[in-house]
Parts: C-alpha cells; structure tokens; sequence
C-alpha cells in the first residue's frame, strides 16, 4: 500500500504512507512472536504467525489490500517507488537477498548461487546467476538484466526518472564474466552496502531507453521472474491478481493467487471485519485498531522495523526561507502527535528525533538539538527577524500577506487528516495560519508530493536493512527522493563520505552529523517510528508484521 509512503534501494513511501521491507524473516519461514507487547519492539525480531514452509498447505487465494492503483509497475521509476506497489511486485520479481529479523543477509541460492567481494581495491563483487533463472517468457536471467539495471540508476542519463540512484552511482561498470550467467561488478569508490543493489532484479529490456524505463510498464509489466506473475488487471474495478508463476524454478508458491484490492486505508479495517480481506496493515490508524481488536478470528502482530512518520517541508513561497521553515519546526506538537496517535495502539508514545535511527536500534541518537522540542516564543523571535509581525488576528504577516501554508494530505486517510488538524491547531497557537488541503490519493504522490507542490505534507517513509545508504536520495541536494530540494554541499560531502566508510562505527559517526544538518536546514521533521502493526485473519501463516525482515511470498499461506 502507498504507506502514504516510498521504498527500496531507497526509502520508500506510505500515506499512513511509507519507505520499504516486505515477506517472512527468512525463506525458511522462520520468526518470533511477539504479539501482545506493550514495550518497545526489539528490532531482531518479527511477528509472522510462521510455519516451515514444507508443513503449509497449499492452495487458497490470498485477499491484500493496497492503498492506490499503480501509476507505474516499474518500482525504480519515480512514480512506482511506493509501498503499494511494490507489496505487489516483489510477489512477481527474483531478489539476490532477503533479510531476516535481525537485517542479516541471506543469498537466494535460487536465483543466485554466488556473491562475492572478490577484490576490495577497486572493489569487485562477482555474482553467479543460477542457471535455472529465467524470466517468464523462459528467456534466461544474464548479466543483461545486471548491466540494464545498472544503466537505469546509476544517474548518467538524467532521462531515467529514477526514484533513487543510491549505490548505483557508485559501480564503474557491470560486465560479463565467463558465461553469460557469471557478472562482474567494480565500483568506482567503496561501497559497504554493496549487498542492498540487485534486489530486485528486472529485465533487461525495461531499462534499455528511458523510454522503456519511464513508459513501458505503465499499464502493466511484461515479464517476471519470481513465484507468481500477473493474471488479470481490472483498473475499473481496481483489483490485480497474480497466479503461480509455472516458469518460477524455486520453491512453488503455496499459494495459488494473491488478490490486491485497491481500497482506502479507512475502509481497509471494516473489510477484514467484514470477510473481503485477510489482513490489513494498520500502522498508527487508532480507528483501525480499534475495529480490528474487536472482529473475531483475527490476530494482531506487532513489530518495530525502520519505518517512520513525518513531515516534509516545502521550498517555495515563504518556506524558501530557512526561518521560516525553522519556525514552523519549533511549532509542530511532536509530543502530542505520537501521544495521540500512538498510545491508544499500546505502543510506546515516544517521539523519534533522528531521520536515519530508529527508537529500537543501536545505534539510534538524538540529533535534533534545539529542534527536540517545541518552543513557540522561539518560533516567533524566527519570523520577526525574517520581516514578519503578529496581527491582531493573531497571525504573523508581511508586507500584508499572512503567512498562510497548505498542509497537502490524502484523502481517506483519517491517520493524516488526524495529524494534520492537530498540528494546524498547534501552528495556529504559534501565529501560524494552516489551510489543510485534502487531494485524491490515486495523484497525492505523483501531482503533489513528488513535484513540492506543498508547504507541509506529512507521510511514512518504509526503510531498509542499510539506514545510512538508503536515506541518500532523501537529503542530499538532488536526490530522487528530496521533494523539497533543501539541502546544502556540506550535507551533500558528508553523505559522500558516509557511504563509502567501511567503518561501522566511524558511518554512524558520521550519520550524527549528517542528521544534525537535516535538522538545521529545516528539511522535515521526524514525529515517531511507525509501528509495524497487523491485523490478520488467525490462520495466516508467514504474514503479518515483518519488522526489519523482508517478504518471501512462496513462503504465506493457509494453515487449516
């Protein structure tokens, strides 16, 4: 679903929206339980109902709903990078990793059976695709398809509408090694998360113009290469449904469909009420949950991976200036977004002031210096030295203008619209006027978020297993993923060299910097990490809150 949010090699989008992460803990279906906490999730662990994939039963049809019909197929593409999306692709494509709970790295032997550094100067990763890898027209899965993808992202040909370039910039070239199935990659500069590219894998023929990257799959993919592909679209009725793959070589997919209905996140917890879907991704909806805690046969799991909410601050207009945009930081009630959105779900109302950490990891920081917490009088002294002065409305204006911002929101999503009347008021008390603008959620992306058509819009971003790499394309002056376009050099430098610091420790370091930056430019503004929070039907059985594990879709099913 469009976690009113984005995803993949980058972070990706979800309008309870959010960044990425999708299937079981591992392909061996393996994951803990955690339902019922109350504490802070640990991030090593999941709550997947899971069972071997040799003792679930196969067959059934698997009934998921998703946020917004695709604007494009293509994930790498600008306007398919969201959740949505991608929880239908990834059903259709072959990954070179999965990640367990603990973002450990598997291989998928059964796509490719060797991935190796086998030089660290220049650094050289060699792959060895399985030679029973084929797309689903059975033409065989090479290092084309490597080298296509390669050239799509890696941010030469700017005709490429690339969501994120992240790592792929960083690869000098992609070649063939002995066979046609043997691939050898060498970077231009180190990369540490060099096992975050090439999952998932595309065909060759969809990045070969940016042509065929930005257009060919807007209406629908033409091949895939994983356990299931797609049987049937009906754009009216708004449903796509994917079958069994009979040209996937690995592991048969237990079930026989996987049905996406498209449906508005508020309508999504009555459906599982009322048998017309079997689970429903609730994140910080109050409403849901409580619908879902009172249906019968349904189960709730609860995790805590790297998706978070927050708001993103425009650009333009009076927002062009930092202080303003300072200001309207120092406005925001952060404590009382995640008090309210947060505690009626028994998890933690605790606010996240870092944007590349989450709350349960490590590593995790508070960054935000003197925008931590909320100081009106200090917002006020901002907009008095940037040439406003208070009304006897009680708004600040100038040159006779009120500084009056668009708060752009999805609509049928009552989480945003939830937040965004809470934080008008708390803007309002600060002299700060608010018009909430409620758009369709099909165009809320591609028509608003994706061109900064918004002085604040408020969305998830869904992380990945590699938080310093995958943020890139968020911060950094140009990236695919900066909406707003606020950044600076030293922002952009310091990014540079995180991603290619082999030392952990010495990255983290410099991630502290990198976010204490992204604070003072007045970027966004980090509010709480999204809780991984699912309601399913009781007999789902590797599905339901995945943490930082991604999906592995011939692993769900049906117990009886």
């Amino acid at each position: 679903m469009r976690v009113f949010g984005k995803v993949g090699i980058a972070t990706v989008v979800a309008a309870s929206l959010a960044l990425t992460a999708c299937g079981g803990s591992s392909k061996s279906g393996t994951g803990s339980n955690n339902s019922g906490k109350k504490a802070q999730a640990v991030s090593t662990a999941n709550d997947v109902n899971p069972m071997p994939y040799d003792q679930v039963p196969a067959g059934g049809t698997l009934r998921w709903p998703i946020d917004s019909y695709p604007a494009n197929f293509n994930i790498n593409e600008i306007d398919g990078n969201e959740s949505g999306i991608n929880d239908l692709m990834w059903s259709t494509l072959p990954f070179v990793w999965h990640f367990d709970a603990g973002s450990k790295p598997i291989l998928d032997t059964d796509v490719v059976d060797k991935a190796e550094q086998t030089s660290a100067s220049p650094q050289t990763i060699e792959y060895h695709i399985n030679p029973k890898a084929v797309w689903s027209d059975g033409s065989p899965i090479t290092y084309r398809d490597f080298a296509g993808l390669w050239k799509a992202l890696n941010g030469k040909n700017k005709g490429y509408k690339a969501a994120s370039t992240n790592g792929y910039e960083q690869i000098g070239s992609v070649e063939k090694g002995a066979t046609d199935q043997d691939v050898k990659v060498t970077f231009k500069t180190v990369y540490p998360d060099w096992k975050a590219l090439f999952s998932p894998l595309l065909p060759a023929s969809l990045n070969e113009t940016p042509a065929s990257f930005n257009s060919s799959w807007v209406n629908g993919p033409t091949l895939s290469g994983g356990p299931f592909k797609i049987a049937s679209m009906d754009k009216t009725a708004k449903t796509i449904t994917v079958v069994r793959n009979d040209k996937w070589w690995g592991p048969k997919a237990k079930l026989d469909k996987i049905q996406y209905i498209v449906l508005d996140q508020s309508a999504q917890a009555k459906a599982l009420q009322s048998d017309q879907v079997d689970f429903v991704d609730i994140g910080s909806n109050v409403a849901s949950y409580a619908t879902v805690k009172a249906t019968p046969g349904v189960s709730i799991h609860k995790a805590g991976g790297p998706n978070w909410r927050h708001i993103d601050l425009g650009s333009t207009g009076p927002m062009a200036d930092v202080k303003v945009r300072q200001a309207v930081m120092l406005s925001i009630n952060r404590a009382g977004d995640a008090k309210t959105l947060l505690s009626p779900l028994d998890w933690p109302a605790t606010v996240l002031d870092s944007h590349i950490w989450m709350n349960n990891q490590s590593q995790y920081k508070a960054t935000c210096g003197a925008f931590c917490n909320q100081d009106v009088a200090k917002a006020g002294t901002l907009l008095e030295s940037a040439g406003y002065k208070k009304g006897s409305d009680g708004f600040y204006a100038k040159n006779g203008k009120v500084l009056n911002l668009t708060f752009v929101i999805p609509a049928g999503v009552k989480t945003s619209s939830d937040e965004a009347a809470l934080q008008q008021k708390a803007l309002g008390t600060a002299g700060i006027k608010v018009t909430i603008k409620s758009v369709p959620s099909d165009p809320f992306f591609p028509e608003y978020v994706e061109v900064g058509k918004f002085d604040l819009t408020i969305f998830s971003w869904i992380g990945t297993p590699f938080p310093v790499s995958s943020a890139q394309s968020i911060y950094t002056s140009t990236g695919g993923q900066n909406y707003a376009k606020i950044g600076t050099p030293e922002l952009d430098a310091l990014y540079k060299q995180a991603v290619t610091e082999l030392d952990p420790q010495k990255a983290t370091d410099l991630t502290y910097q990198i976010d204490q930056k992204i604070w003072e430019e007045g970027h966004s503004v980090a509010l709480y990490q999204r809780p991984d929070l699912v309601a399913s039907k009781s007999n789902l059985v590797n599905l339901g809150s995945f943490g930082f594990a991604d999906r592995v879709y011939e692993n769900m099913g049906f117990k009886k």
